[in-house]
């Protein structure tokens, strides 16, 4: 199998996975278990971006800027995305809609919201493919 394909798939299958069990919930989720769910998911997230990208960036540089660099690229992710989240109108489950006014629907909202979050990590996937590519490997 080609093995761009194969890099593609992987993460598409994780997150089709992932995303399969709202098909089995009948109704809401309780606060506790949502709360275990979101800190779950949020450390996960905090982990991928130490062990995964900041230590193997801090790993390729030497002197100060091994930290310098990293730290600046993070900060600069952060800023993006609270400018992102700053600019674009979203709507809340209580509380209704927060952000500028837009004419946009529900449902293109909704489809800026994915687009939004799959955008950091669909970077990741695409620098971590060109890199395996363009490795020299003996």
């Amino acid at each position: 199998m080609n093995p761009v394909l194969t890099a593609l798939m992987i993460p598409f299958l994780g997150t089709a996975l992932g995303s399969a069990f709202v098909f089995f919930m009948k109704k809401d989720m309780p606060d506790l278990l949502q709360k275990i769910l979101l800190g779950f998911a949020s450390g996960v997230m905090v982990a991928a971006s130490v062990w995964s990208l900041l230590i193997p960036a801090i790993g390729m540089g030497t002197g100060t800027k091994a930290v310098v660099s990293p730290t600046i690229g993070l900060l600069a992710g952060f800023a993006f995305l609270l400018l992102i989240d700053y600019i674009t109108p979203h709507i809340h489950p209580v509380g209704g809609p927060e952000g500028p006014e837009s004419r946009l629907s529900r449902t293109a909202k909704l489809a800026l919201a994915v687009t939004i979050h799959n955008f950091p990590e669909g970077m990741a996937v695409g620098v971590a493919i060109a890199g395996a590519l363009t490795a020299d490997f003996h």
